[in-house]
């Protein structure tokens, strides 16, 4: 998911072709508090004008804090708007009855949700908030805003725990877990290594603040050629009857669990 400010309505078309899964048009941190009424003008009238299609990514607006009177001036302005975004990015979530107030407000014409986790309070809240039902559909990380509560740095090993909880929490609902961006525009390594890794916990979407991230993210998602070949190769080496029991494969021994990573591997390399 590729983050675009609302303030800057005139990048919308470029971050639609920016090659991201999703858009994110940005009303909350990305808009100065005196642009925040124009930016909300100018994307819901985008939003109204835009044509979609199957080449076209999904698009996502980030609204306000529901806590707030900004997030509640959002809420208002899209339940009389012509045209809801295909997804709503709820910032500061701290209970499920915030998630749960966005979809009584907003009724059967809600999109799908995704609860941002930026406080200590809401980590510890995050199995709770994953039980909001109805849309939500997602939890995502707020990093940036949860290392400064904490005091700490913006960095990996702090947020190691947030993503523990954050990921554990949203499987135990059925629900996807998406990562906060990588702030370093200067630093695409670390980009690439920090998706590979919040992959390898289990997330499903890795966020992004600049077109240029894009593709780095997407190669990253790309499972290595050596995972790809022993998934192949365990795939066409599956019983006739299936992957119910345990089977010998390469000299070890192969039971479902196994069989499901090797075709969320195979999954994975075929949507890059």
């Amino acid at each position: 998911m590729l983050f675009v400010s609302g303030e800057k309505p005139e990048r919308f078309v470029k971050a639609m072709a920016a090659g991201a899964d999703l858009v994110c048009i940005d009303l909350e941190d990305a808009v100065a508090p005196a642009r925040k009424e124009a930016a909300r003008a100018d994307a819901l009238h985008w939003l109204a004008q835009r044509s979609a299609g199957p080449a076209q990514p999904a698009v996502a607006l980030r609204l306000n804090a529901v806590r707030t009177l900004e997030g509640l001036r959002d809420v208002l302005a899209l339940a009389q708007a012509a045209t809801m975004p295909d997804w709503i990015l709820l910032p500061k979530v701290e209970a499920a009855a915030d998630v749960q107030c966005i979809h009584a407000w907003l009724g059967a014409r809600c999109p799908s949700l995704v609860a941002l986790l930026e406080t200590p309070g809401s980590i510890d809240g995050a199995a709770a908030i994953a039980e909001a039902g109805g849309p939500l559909a997602a939890l995502m990380l707020g990093g940036a805003d949860l290392s400064a509560e904490l005091g700490a740095q913006f960095g990996w090993d702090a947020l190691l725990y947030a993503r523990a909880r954050i990921l554990h929490a949203a499987r135990a609902a059925d629900l996807q877990a998406w990562d906060v961006p990588h702030i370093d525009l200067q630093k695409p390594e670390s980009l690439a290594d920090e998706t590979r890794r919040v992959l390898a916990l289990g997330f499903d979407c890795k966020t992004a603040i600049h077109p240029q991230q894009i593709p780095v993210i997407h190669d990253a998602f790309m499972p290595p050629a050596e995972r790809i070949e022993w998934a192949l190769a365990l795939r066409d080496a599956l019983p006739a009857e299936g992957a119910s029991g345990a089977f010998m494969f390469r000299g070890g021994m192969v039971d479902a669990p196994v069989v499901r990573n090797a075709l969320r591997i195979l999954a994975r390399a075929g949507q890059r």
